[in-house]
């Protein structure tokens, strides 16, 4: 396939029929079996081989996988209304996202008018000016974990980052300490890689998630265990002076702008876990994989260090450092390139379109998965390799930058080559939040300390709701 010049689109939306069916492999197991197992060198390989769209046999059902950028802004952005959330049929005409198990319908599930009316509620809770607030949380708590730490220590980073970010989420959502019992409950509470949500993929995710399978059982006692800690916490903010600065107390605050209401306590608990969900475990995996970046890029760690120094001067960051961490910031964009937070967007149809010269037809499985957009050499020369220079806006003096250095900000790209937090009117709400805090977190931990990887162990990224290293990463912790 010749691939197009930088700059033009690939995208033609029409109401005519479409030229050509979506290419794609046959097999329908095959396909099952390699999306249910390690499915990102199977996704990119399809990509490669079969262009901007590509179908892919999933036992009775088919993915309609979307790779090119202009084509993504068509789905998400420009033509969102004619697409939903809803990707699973659960019987008698109804269908239902597939993390609706957990999160019920907060803004992550829902769809339509009422997903528009709770984004429009919440929104405010994540104001820069709000969250700017809770920059001291970021530090204090990456400051805690690290105390521990001795010089030489070998850790699982991915097991101190899922550490730190459940701190920063139940000091910011509810107002608990790690140590408490509502945090060890959302700690233990819901297997993530297990029950209802190891099946979201698969067309008959929703039987699976029924069976009386022992990974089932675990899952649902422990989201009753979950749901019973967040309404006891809404209780206590009932009882209160209602002047809580956490998320859940402004939840419990926030007020229609149209009628005045109040969110019923049912939804205010479907935000509250979607919050602790999407804000805990993708934060996690993000900062795990810019230090696993950082240890086989030792030049571009040590150019972190050099500007956090100099920065900082040895004490903690505060929010008004962040213009200047421009490295680290750089740093922590290029890790969710290469390792976005979520492994797909799902979307449905309602009614054929025509994308990329071809036909997908009506309710169909729409899926965007962006390791794969990402890697789309046409928007991201040298695709595999982590190049923190590629966001840097201020350019170096001539003769000190590569070919590489801000391409990812140059003009006339197109805006979803790039889409960590998703896009359009559905993108993370709390893409600010995560930001700021990842920076914060880089900084803070990167005064005092520098990673080095474990000789001999290879890195497996394990692709299921989020991609995160299956094996964990031990590394051995160097005091600076």
């Amino acid at each position: 396939m010749t691939a197009p010049q930088e700059g033009t689109s690939m995208t033609q939306v029409s109401t005519a029929p479409a030229a050509t069916a979506v290419p794609g492999p046959t097999g329908r197991l095959r396909g099952l079996l390699a999306m249910s197992g390690s499915p990102l060198d199977y996704v990119t390989g399809l990509r490669d081989q079969y262009g901007p769209v590509v179908r892919i046999p999933l036992g009775w059902r088919e993915l309609y996988m979307i790779n090119d950028a202009d084509a993504v802004h068509e789905v998400l952005v420009t033509s969102h209304r004619n697409f939903t959330k809803d990707v699973m049929s659960v019987g008698r005409g109804k269908w239902a996202a597939p993390l609706e198990v957990i999160l019920g319908n907060g803004l992550v599930t829902s769809d339509g008018t009422f997903h528009r009316k709770q984004r429009r509620l919440i929104q405010p809770l994540f104001h820069h000016e709000r969250i700017a607030g809770y920059g001291s949380a970021f530090t204090n708590l990456s400051e805690e974990i690290q105390s521990g730490w001795k010089d030489g220590d070998r850790l699982d980073l991915h097991v101190e980052m899922t550490e730190l970010t459940l701190a920063i989420v139940a000091r910011t959502l509810f107002d608990v300490s790690l140590d408490s019992d509502e945090a060890r409950t959302i700690r233990t509470g819901v297997p993530r890689h297990e029950g209802p949500l190891r099946w979201d993929s698969l067309p008959f995710a929703h039987h699976l998630a029924k069976l009386p399978l022992p990974g089932n059982k675990r899952f649902y006692e422990g989201r009753d265990n979950l749901d019973a800690i967040v309404y006891r916490l809404m209780a206590e903010r009932r009882q209160g002076d209602g002047q809580g600065v956490d998320l859940l107390s402004l939840l419990i605050a926030a007020r229609d702008a149209d009628t005045g209401e109040p969110m019923e306590d049912v939804q205010v608990r479907d935000e509250a876990i979607t919050l602790l969900m999407a804000g805990h475990e993708t934060m996690a995996s993000t900062l795990t994989w810019a230090y696993h970046l950082l240890g086989s890029h030792p030049e571009a760690r040590e150019r972190m260090h050099e500007e956090i120094d100099e920065v900082l001067g040895g004490r903690l960051p505060t929010v008004e450092d962040l213009p200047r961490l421009v490295w680290t910031d750089a740093v922590l964009s290029e890790a969710m390139r290469l390792y976005p937070p979520v492994m797909g967007l799902a979307r449905r149809p309602l009614d054929d379109f025509e994308v990329c010269g071809h036909r997908v037809p009506k309710d169909s499985f729409v899926g965007i998965i962006p390791w794969v957009v990402h890697r789309d050499p046409r928007w991201w020369p040298q695709p595999e390799l982590f190049a923190p220079q590629r966001w840097l806006e201020n350019l170096p003096p001539a003769g000190t930058a590569d070919e590489l250095t801000g391409h990812a900000v140059r003009p006339g790209r197109p805006r979803l080559a790039y889409l960590p937090f998703g896009g359009g009117p559905r993108q993370c709400i709390g893409n600010s939040f995560s930001r700021m805090e990842g920076v914060m977190v880089l900084a803070t931990l990167g005064r005092l300390w520098e990673f080095e990887p474990v000789p001999g162990f290879a890195v497996d990224p394990l692709a299921r709701i989020t991609i995160r290293p299956r094996h964990g990463l031990p590394v051995s912790a160097r005091r600076r």
